[in-house]
C-alpha cells in the first residue's frame, strides 16, 4: 500500500499478511520508523530521459533541414543549424543536471560536437572579400565571352547610347 504525505512524498506501508497473526492480537498499526522514503519517482526518470532525446532530435532535425534545403536547391545560409544544435545541447545539459548517466554525457559531447562542426561549417561557407579587376571609378576591363546563343559578348557590346548595368554573381557551387 502506498501512502502520499502532504509535502509529496511517498511512502510503502509494509503489514503483515492476516493469516500469520493470531486471531486475539489487536490489528498491527504502523510505526513510522517502518515507512519507506521513495522521493526518486520514475516520472523525474522519463522527464530526464525525454529531455536527452529532445536535445539530440533538435541537432540531427538542423541536419535534416538543411539536406531538404538542399534537396529543394534552396541555396540559403543555414544559420538554423547551430540554433537547433545549441538548444538541443540545452536540453542535454539541464538533463545531465537531472541525473548524470554516462549516455546523457555522451549525448552532450555528440550535440556539442555536432554544433562545433555545423560552426565550422557555417565559417567555410563564407565567400572571400572580392579582389578582382573591376573597381568603381575605373574604366571596365576588356573581356570577351560568349552568349547562350553562342554569339560573342564583348567590351563593345556595351557601348552605345543607354546605360547599361552588368552584375557578377559569385557561387560557389
Amino acid at each position: 500500500m502506498h501512502l502520499r504525505h502532504s509535502d509529496g512524498h511517498v511512502f510503502r506501508i509494509y503489514q503483515e499478511i492476516a493469516e500469520k497473526k493470531p486471531a486475539d492480537e489487536p490489528p498491527v498499526h504502523p510505526n513510522p520508523s517502518e515507512l519507506t522514503d521513495m522521493t526518486t519517482t520514475p516520472t523525474a526518470h522519463r522527464r530526464g530521459r525525454l529531455l536527452m532525446l529532445l536535445g539530440l532530435g533538435l541537432a540531427a532535425l538542423g541536419i535534416a533541414a538543411y539536406v531538404g534545403q538542399l534537396w529543394l536547391q534552396r541555396l540559403a545560409v543555414p544559420w538554423y543549424m547551430p540554433a537547433t544544435a545549441l538548444i538541443g545541447a540545452a536540453l542535454v545539459a539541464v538533463s545531465l543536471w537531472e541525473r548524470r548517466t554516462i549516455w546523457r554525457i555522451l549525448a552532450l559531447i555528440v550535440v556539442v560536437l555536432l554544433g562545433g562542426f555545423e560552426v565550422m561549417a557555417l565559417n567555410a561557407m563564407r565567400l572571400p572579400p572580392y579582389t578582382g579587376p573591376v573597381v568603381v571609378g575605373r574604366p571596365f576591363p576588356a573581356f570577351e565571352a560568349k552568349l547562350a546563343d553562342g554569339s560573342p559578348f564583348t567590351q563593345a557590346s556595351l557601348a552605345g547610347d543607354r546605360h547599361t548595368v552588368m552584375v557578377f554573381f559569385r557561387g560557389r557551387w
